[in-house]
């Protein structure tokens, strides 16, 4: 037996006067793009992060590797999400 954690990240474009009190909201269940800029999506790696064990060092080590693969694919994102200011996307 083993246990997996996935997980997705959206990073989201906010375009000038919108933002926290730009009446945006969080966003909803599952990361919906809220729609007031561009939004990229990533994902977990194939099969996520797993552990045979599920014990507090075990939490630690599946959110460092979460960390370390989220943001390897927001550095391979950087051209891409820099663009969402001059309205590429």
């Amino acid at each position: 037996m083993a246990f997996r954690v996935r997980y997705m990240v959206a990073v989201e474009y906010l375009p000038p006067g919108i933002g926290p009190m730009g009446g945006t909201g969080a966003a909803s269940p599952g990361m919906a793009p809220t729609g007031v800029g561009f939004s990229l999506a990533l994902f977990n790696q194939a099969g996520g992060q797993t552990s045979p064990t599920f014990l507090a060092a075990d939490i630690t080590n599946l959110t460092n590797a979460m960390a370390t693969d989220i943001a390897a694919q927001m550095t391979t994102n950087i051209a891409r999400i820099a663009g969402f200011a001059t309205g590429g996307s």
